[in-house]
């Protein structure tokens, strides 16, 4: 399974949840380029599967490792 970045995950989230999502990591940033790196950053196959179980419980979608 090939690592996906926080950008290819988000992009798989309803909007609500994307939403909060992206207003969390927009308060983490000062910059432009910190937010261009924080959806850059990559997503462990573990971390994944951590994710995948958390949105199961929650009724949410698992998302896709596919990109």
């Amino acid at each position: 399974m090939r690592e996906i970045t926080v950008f290819d995950a988000v992009k798989q989230l309803d909007l609500n949840v994307f939403c909060e999502v992206m207003f969390g990591i927009v308060k983490d940033v000062a910059i432009q380029n910190e937010l261009k790196e924080a959806l850059q950053t990559e997503i462990t196959e573990e971390a994944l599967q951590q994710i995948n179980e958390a949105a199961l419980r929650e009724g949410h979608q698992p998302l896709s490792c596919s990109g």
